[in-house]
């Protein structure tokens, strides 16, 4: 059976003082308490374990220094990247942060919505569904500020953060063609549900059509192909009289492919080139190492806070938008 919630009458009874004086502490008037009256209030707010009811604050007005984060998918080190960089500056702000996930599901996205504006969350952080004008002009209603990280938002009103993906991905192919290789894998999970996935895909794509290049699609998913499936399709598909580059479109997949390439490991670089995205924690410990294209997450995550800490000051405008370079960190994989 749950608990009953403490209320502040419970504090003031247990403290001998009124509701009025519980409430000046709670709303930082305590000017009008004296400090023995402070220090019971505090004394009994701690023993009981009360905890004060954000929707209340909500109804007055007061601030909650609660932070709503909705993020496709929790599940990865990208994301805890983002996140990580998102708490560096919310906490030393004094604001708490929820993550919600919607698991690139609209209807999820908005549920999670309506229930954070119900809990009197301050502002948002969202990454983005399709569904993505539909939340924003939601939470412009109850006049609440977000910012969207991880897309473009083009609308003038609208903030938002990314990293340069495209370009990214488009230099680091011209240069792997201009190093020589001629024959061009793609590794990537379905295109549809980010548009982010999009843009490293059409980097990669447009940077081979300008070339007279074409590529070849290997679809991959959190279970599918496994390891000795990839190996397989290595093993009878990519062309020994051709210099093979294989980019790898998720940093989840990349460790799955480079561990079917094992078997052809003597072949890279020279001969078999690999290309992933982010994977900073390992892909300089291996035999080769493995080059990448290094978004800076942690820094979208941090930027992304300050903007919306930047919004939570009444005197700030939304709209403002920001787009971070990605750097191409070349290593023993792929041969410059």
């Amino acid at each position: 059976m749950a608990k009953q919630r403490v209320t502040i009458a419970d504090v003031a009874r247990e403290a001998g003082t009124s509701t009025a004086s519980v409430s000046y502490y709670l709303n930082d008037k305590r000017e009008k308490l004296s400090e023995k009256t402070q220090a019971k209030i505090a004394r009994v707010i701690k023993e009981l374990g009360y905890v004060p009811n954000a929707q209340a604050q909500t109804l007055t007005g007061k601030q909650t220094h609660v932070i709503a984060i909705i993020i496709l998918d929790n599940t990865n080190k990208w994301a805890g990247l983002v996140l990580n960089g998102m708490e560096q500056v919310m906490l030393p702000a004094g604001y708490q942060t929820v993550v919600c996930t919607s698991n690139f599901d609209p209807e999820t996205e908005l549920i999670y919505v309506d229930k954070m504006l119900s809990l009197g969350v301050d502002g948002f952080i969202i990454q983005p569904t399709a569904n993505f004008k539909a939340v924003h002009d939601r939470i412009k209603r109850a006049g609440k500020p977000v910012v969207f990280f991880d897309a473009a938002i083009y609308s003038p009103d609208t903030s938002w953060i990314k990293t340069n993906l495209y370009d990214g991905v488009y230099n680091a192919t011209q240069a792997l063609l201009d190093a020589g290789y001629e024959d061009f894998f793609s590794i990537a999970a379905n295109m549809t549900e980010m548009r982010t996935r999009m843009e490293r895909f059409q980097g990669y794509a447009e940077a081979l059509a300008a070339n007279g290049q074409l590529y070849k699609a290997i679809p991959i998913d959190h279970n599918k192909p496994s390891i000795s499936e990839l190996t397989d399709y290595f093993k009878y598909k990519l062309n020994p009289a051709k210099r093979t580059l294989i980019f790898v479109q998720n940093q989840w997949a990349l460790p799955r492919v480079y561990k079917a390439l094992q078997p052809m490991a003597h072949l890279l670089p020279k001969q078999i080139g690999l290309l992933g995205l982010n994977c900073e924690d390992w892909t300089n410990l291996t035999t080769p190492t493995v080059s990448t294209i290094i978004e800076p997450v942690d820094q979208e995550g941090r930027e992304a806070a300050e903007m919306l800490l930047a919004l939570l000051d009444v005197s700030s405008e939304p709209g403002e938008q920001r787009i971070l370079e990605c750097k191409l960190n070349w290593l023993g994989s792929t041969s410059i």
